[in-house]
């Protein structure tokens, strides 16, 4: 992935977690095992600090927490790219009531952001909300999902992107893990 889209996803991420307007403050003891009930091919990641597990394929990497408030990132290839985020201090908000400041954000971090989807959803089973969004970077057109829930005072994020075609060619994989998110 070149210089250009990680730090346009970079400002991704940072957007999102201004709209959140906090850092979190979790640390990340993930555990790897197969998931019971998951396809053979997929591994559990469970992080009891923060309190979530997902399951992922085995064909995809972990690896870590490369930015504020993300606490893990699961990677295909060179551009797919799941990450899970947590950040704190958001008492009072929904879903919903967080979804309009983030299209803002996102809109005026890159003006070719074209918001495709934009509807609520669930994410381990509380009520979330999801937009699904395509950008360009560095001459590349990008396409990324976001999902998220509130519960307590923290806002539980899943992020999928990767060039339009990964996307493409992934978002059923994204859509299996995202599915398997859980609070534990």
């Amino acid at each position: 992935m070149g210089a250009k889209m990680r730090m346009h996803l970079t400002i991704i991420i940072v957007a999102v977690a201004a709209v959140a307007a906090s850092s979190a403050g979790c640390t990340n003891q993930a555990t790897q095992s197969p998931t019971p009930g998951a396809p053979a091919s997929f591994l559990l990641y469970s992080n009891k600090n923060a309190g979530v597990e997902m399951s992922y394929p085995s064909d995809w990497q972990l690896t870590g927490n490369p930015a504020v408030d993300t606490i893990a990132q699961f990677q295909h290839g060179n551009d797919s790219i799941v990450s899970l985020q947590i950040v704190t201090n958001q008492s009072g908000k929904t879903p919903q009531s967080l979804a309009p400041s983030l299209i803002r954000s996102l809109q005026q971090g890159n003006t070719s952001t074209s918001i495709l989807e934009n509807h609520t959803a669930s994410l381990g089973g509380l009520s979330g909300y999801e937009i699904v969004f395509t950008f360009k970077a560095g001459g590349q057109t990008y396409k990324a999902l976001i999902v998220w829930t509130v519960k307590g005072s923290s806002v539980y994020e899943v992020q999928f992107y990767g060039t339009e075609a990964q996307y493409n060619e992934q978002i059923s994989t994204a859509q299996q893990m995202i599915s398997s998110f859980e609070f534990i």
